[in-house]
């Protein structure tokens, strides 16, 4: 991963990195909670200090959602549009490339603040799979790609680290 390359590209098309990351918010791995009563309680004791912190920090109102898609919260996803815009480009790049290993754009905002470290975003991204885990057995493809996953959160945290350094 190269991130200068990254944050080149984000700088240049920054108003569209923006529109995609908004979009993917529609479709935010913690935002959809299971039915099933042992897996919903499981997610609710990971990902709900992880959604209380966003909502609380970034003055959110994100809300999950057990249904196949999310009530339509035109003023959440204004108030998050706003968020990814208040970001320098060294942290909208952060986001992005967070967004891409994790499929959400949330836990990616969360690391480009500060705000979750990558290995608790990374546990919380693969939260479900890691559950499942538990029931069908380790997989060696996914952990394989669950570690590389982590690996490139680490180098975003690393750039991250890097930027609030030099400020």
């Amino acid at each position: 991963m190269d991130f200068e390359k990254s944050c080149q590209y984000i700088t240049e098309h920054r108003h569209e990195t923006i529109d995609t990351l908004c979009r993917f918010l529609s479709a935010d791995t913690i935002l959809f909670w299971s039915d099933d009563i042992e897996l919903h309680k499981y997610q609710k004791e990971h990902w709900g200090s992880v959604l209380q912190r966003l909502n609380t920090v970034f003055k959110l109102d994100m809300q999950p959602t057990t249904e196949l898609t999310l009530k339509n919260n035109k003023k959440a996803e204004e108030k998050f549009k706003r968020c990814l815009e208040e970001l320098s480009d060294e942290e909208l790049t952060a986001c992005s490339l967070a967004a891409a290993e994790m499929k959400s754009v949330l836990l990616g905002l969360l690391l480009a603040k500060r705000k979750i470290s990558a290995d608790d975003a990374c546990k919380a991204a693969f939260l479900e799979e890691i559950y499942q885990n538990k029931f069908w057995g380790e997989d060696v493809a996914a952990i394989n790609a669950r570690d590389k996953s982590k690996n490139n959160l680490k180098q975003i945290e690393k750039q991250i680290k890097k930027l609030w350094k030099s400020a």
